[in-house]
């Protein structure tokens, strides 16, 4: 009996071990769809030799045994068999590289092959992801041209002249020859480490000591599994356990491994794929949900462009479907392309027929067929479903086509251009024939044209003459609306069909009542020359126009000012203009090859700025609505920042000037001033009554140099020039002894129990709000004054903004500083704040910009955000924390959208409509980590 259960259980035994065998072969098993982390470029026999040891070397870097390498390297002489399709298999291991390394040598410089790939590299990725391993002959860097010397630099390829903004950073391939006396051999390991720490982003040393961490763990792992294979015969229930927790613990790194190569594509593609960047970022975030993960989906959410759809040549039109699904263009190429609206990609074959560049694309009613004119005097219509043409071309033998418009009932087209004696003519879609004569008088430039909502009217530009046009008769309607004798190179009717607009070669964008066919306001003019295409918003609220320098820039027509900056992707002229039909998509041809997607409701910077003129001091209500502002009047003017307008009569007071401290009580409802005449008193006002609470309350130690209300409303901490007194504002008393300092800034912490002062030697002293004592300090970290300072809403953290373009954070428990400094603002930080769920920083420098921190990584999230001409002085969030507003010495106030930061993964999801699929993950996540919905539908977190 025993003899049989020994038996059964050494079987037992043999199959777990079997289990974990095939367990370890399988993670040791290298996929073979990770893509390559660096492509070698090489040639001559004697790099030939040692390239197989290099790349074994490099993926070998920093590698578990139990996992595949973290770098792979393309090598043809391992990677491709020779044949006639060497050249596609070349390629395609170009195009899953990250990074090429060109070997540069007197033989690869003239090596037909090596030129080959560096202009395949050129072509598609960026110089910036060049790596250059020199192994013979050398390069010399000239740093008065800014570039190599061609004659001294026998080692570079030539194709890589003038490519560089600076001097890259290069390796030498340094030779060492061995002790029996054979050919010198470079330092294979060297230079393996050189290249895994570029491609990886780190430092050689972080990748040594990465190397030593994992060499011990491998000997470790080593140990722990021998223990084990001896124990599986007698133990194989404790087996099994530490083989699952292995298997955990392999995942695990495994996941952390992809997710980290997620955040470092995401960034690589935020400008030329801003999907891919998007769903990289948050597929790392489900897979790892770490605070380097959410920062990667802050980046991606606050990446202002929603997308970018890449041509071979200009795009001069580009249109939406009905429903707004499927995106057409038109470019110089011949072709019409279609494309998803959500994912960026390509729907289907491309539309070929025209043998000249397409001018136009415009969707027939439904979205069934899209009609395309062309530099070949034709136009096309097609059917959508199967790509294929319908019937014959629209050929009217007139030369060139410049313009196609579909009436709304889909049964006419109207075409302009083509010379001749007219340059308007209507055809019907049914037959594919020409309706009476051409008309609108003879055009050798470009005809513009829109039908109006209803297909009455359809409106033509000609010259510097608009004319409306009855549709059924083809007569004009009444006079022709005239430009200023600018020529008009684009009209487009409002939604509701009230309004006509017009954008001409001066840059001007023209609007008339079509009713009274009266100018609606004066025209819209930017700093830009040629307004190349105008178009409404769904709703005929905003006008978009597109300009010859590249930009596209929004308009109100309601109040009849500019919204926000100017759109600014585009390298060159941008030919086309077209909101989505739910109007929250703009799309942008250009002449740079590209068609853009603009997200207009998260636009960083909303609305025009508000002209608050002179701003000696300014301070924001808690609630984030009213801009208090007072100038050289003596008076405090209240604006309601939202609504852009002056609320209510001025606060006039002789006491207030330029030297003057203001600040919001944290209900909003009283603001204290500090006094003119002697600057020794502090005054507060009932803001909504416009009047003066009790007496002033009396420094008696000079003047007033900070002010800071308590949380629950009752108390004031006035600074003076030696000690910061505590009042108590029913009693209009002061609350016990002062506190001995001399202190810049003051701020009661969100609980009010703790007060923080600093001081003009740059640092913070924190007291005990009840007893009045100092109860610690920050050490003297910064190297100038601080600025300001602010609690976390939670009171965990204080941020202090310093004159030494830094802020730092504290650790209110600990008084030590978290981590490094925040670093990128070019002056000194005037302001911060922090975001109401405490997760975002915002700071105002005196380099007139203002710059989104992530708290927990103390990193960046995304550009700064530019638009004041001066200083800012001044910066806070509305109570949502979706908007922020800034105050600058220009003068002005300004309201930034930032809602993507409260919830990134959430912003994401909305953008993406849908798009983030399993099909979508396979496509863009290593194979490993089992999908996740990277959008429930129960819900976005």
């Amino acid at each position: 009996m025993k003899v049989r259960q020994f038996s059964i259980q050494l079987r037992r035994a043999g199959l777990a071990f079997t289990w974990l065998r095939s367990h370890i072969a399988r993670h040791r098993r290298i996929r073979t769809d990770l893509g390559h982390g660096a492509f070698l470029s090489y040639s001559g026999d004697r790099d030939r030799q040692w390239l197989p040891h290099l790349q074994r070397a490099i993926e070998k870097q920093s590698r578990p045994w139990y996992k595949p390498p973290r770098i792979r390297v393309f090598l043809d002489a391992s990677g491709v068999s020779i044949g006639p399709h060497l050249w596609g298999k070349i390629e395609a291991g170009l195009a899953r590289s990250d990074w090429l390394v060109v070997m540069a040598s007197p033989e690869s410089k003239e090596s037909e092959w090596v030129d080959r790939e560096i202009e395949w590299w050129l072509t598609h990725r960026t110089v910036d992801t060049i790596l250059l391993i020199v192994t013979a002959g050398q390069l010399i860097w000239d740093e008065q041209r800014g570039d190599w010397i061609p004659e001294r630099s026998t080692a570079l390829p030539t194709r890589l002249l003038g490519r560089f903004n600076q001097q890259p950073v290069w390796k030498s391939a340094a030779h060492s020859r061995p002790d029996n006396g054979a050919d010198p051999v470079p330092d294979v390991e060297n230079v393996a480490l050189g290249i895994a720490a570029v491609v990886r982003g780190l430092s050689e040393d972080d990748l040594k000591s990465e190397g030593i961490r994992d060499t011990r763990r491998n000997l470790r792992t080593a140990r722990i599994t021998a223990a084990v294979l001896s124990l599986l015969l007698l133990i194989t229930s404790t087996v099994s356990v530490i083989a699952l927790v292995a298997r955990a613990e392999a995942t695990r790194q495994r996941d952390h491994a992809v997710a980290q190569q997620l955040i470092i594509q995401s960034s690589s593609l935020a400008t030329r794929d801003p999907f891919g960047a998007r769903l990289k970022a948050l597929a790392a975030w489900r897979i790892d949900p770490t605070p380097e993960s959410r920062l990667a989906v802050l980046n991606a959410a606050v990446n202002p462009e929603s997308g970018l759809l890449a041509h071979s040549g200009p795009v001069r039109s580009v249109a939406f479907s009905p429903n707004g699904k499927t995106i057409a263009t038109g470019s110089d190429d011949g072709i019409v392309r279609l494309w998803d609206a959500a994912t960026q990609r390509k729907i289907g074959a491309p539309f070929i027929g025209h043998n000249q560049g397409v001018t136009s694309v415009t969707f027939g009613p439904g979205g069934k067929t899209l009609a395309s004119s062309s530099f070949d005097g034709t136009v096309r219509l097609w059917n959508v479903a199967d790509h294929t043409q319908i019937g014959d071309a629209f050929n009217a033998h007139a030369g060139m086509i410049y313009s196609v418009a579909n009436s709304p009932d889909g049964r006419t087209l109207v075409t302009g251009g083509g010379g001749g004696s007219g340059a308007v003519r209507i055809w019907d879609v049914a037959t594919h024939r020409q309706i009476g004569e051409p008309f609108g008088g003879r055009a050798y430039g470009s005809a513009a044209l829109s039908f109006s909502p209803d297909g009455r009217t359809f409106a033509t530009g000609v010259d510097d003459h608009l004319q409306l046009w009855d549709a059924s008769s083809h007569r004009p309607i009444g006079k022709a609306l005239t430009a200023a004798g600018n020529g008009i190179l684009s009209v487009s009717f409002s939604g509701d069909g009230k309004t006509i607009a017009a954008a001409d070669t001066d840059g001007s964008v023209r609007l008339w009542d079509t009713t009274n066919r009266a100018p609606v306001g004066k025209p819209f003019t930017a700093s830009a020359r040629g307004a190349y295409s105008v178009a409404f918003n769904p709703d005929s609220t905003m006008v978009a126009a597109a300009y010859d320098d590249g930009s596209v820039q929004l308009w109100d027509i309601v109040r009849h000012v500019r919204v926000g900056a100017p759109f600014t992707g585009h390298t060159s002229r941008v030919w086309a203009v077209v909101f989505s039909p739910d109007g929250s998509t703009l799309a942008s041809s250009s002449e740079d090859t590209t068609v853009r997607l603009w997200d207009v409701q998260t636009q960083r910077q909303t609305g025009t700025p508000v002209d608050t003129g002179e701003q000696d001091v300014t301070a924001l209500s808690p609630h984030g609505q009213i801009l208090a502002v007072a100038g050289s009047d003596a008076a405090v003017h209240f604006w309601d920042v939202a609504a852009r307008r002056q609320i209510g009569d001025p606060l006039v007071s002789s006491d207030v000037h330029v030297d003057s401290v203001i600040s919001f009580s944290p209900d909003s409802a009283v603001l204290a001033t500090t006094s003119y005449k002697t600057n020794y008193d502090v005054k507060l006002w009932d803001i909504t009554a416009r009047r003066q609470i009790g007496k002033a309350l009396p420094n008696h130690t000079g003047r007033v140099i900070a002010i800071a209300f308590s949380p629950d409303n009752r108390n004031l901490a006035i600074s003076g020039e030696d000690s910061v007194r505590i009042w108590n504002l029913a009693t209009h008393r002061q609350i016990g002894k002062a506190l001995d300092v001399r202190a810049t800034n003051v701020a009661f912490s969100p609980d009010g129990r703790t007060i923080a002062t600093s001081t003009e030697d740059a640092t913070v002293a924190i007291w005990d709000a009840a007893t009045h004592r100092r109860s610690g300090e920050t050490p003297p970290s910064h190297t100038a004054q601080i600025n300001a300072m602010k609690f976390s809403p939670d009171g965990t953290l204080l941020a202090t903004a310093s004159r030494d373009n830094t802020v730092r954070l504290w650790n209110m428990a600990t008084r030590k500083q978290i981590g490094e400094s925040l670093t990128g603002h070019r002056s000194g930080v005037t302001s911060i704040a922090f975001s109401p769920n405490g997760k975002t920083l915002v700071t105002g420098s005196m380099d007139h910009t203002i710059r989104l921190w992530d708290v927990a990584t103390r990193q960046q999230i995304g550009e700064p955000l530019e638009g004041h001409s001066a200083d800012v002085t001044g910066v806070g969030f509305d109570p949502a924390g979706k908007t922020i507003t800034s105050w600058s010495r220009d003068s002005t106030a300004r309201l930034w959208d930032v809602d993507t930061t409260v919830d990134p993964v959430h912003s994401l999801c909305e953008w993406a409509r849908g798009a983030f699929t399993a099909d979508q993950w396979r496509a863009y996540v290593p194979s490993g980590p089992a999908f996740r919905p990277l959008c429930p539908k129960s819900g976005v977190n």
